[in-house]
């Protein structure tokens, strides 16, 4: 069964390089009320240069999840980062 989130925060991203993976970096910085430099690398949960081509050679509505710190992590076409932590 799965919980409801607990908490949930989002960010808006742009298609230019590099974008999406600072998008997640400031979502769980954010969520997690940390500096982005404080977290582990995102290699540890996706392979960041895969993350970004995936959605600048996408044509239609995508969405990946991964987690991510301890996050859920939901990167969408729609350029938004939405990370969410769930009560166990």
């Amino acid at each position: 069964m799965k919980h409801a989130p607990v908490a949930t925060t989002s960010t808006p991203y742009s298609l230019e390089p590099d974008t999406i993976t600072e998008a997640v970096f400031s979502a769980v910085g954010d969520a997690e009320r940390v500096s982005p430099l404080e977290l582990q690398p995102l290699t540890t949960a996706i392979d960041p240069d895969a993350l970004e081509a995936l959605f600048r050679t996408s044509t239609g509505a995508t969405t990946i999840e991964f987690d991510y710190h301890g996050y859920r992590v939901c990167v969408s076409s729609d350029e938004r980062v939405t990370v969410r932590v769930y009560n166990d």
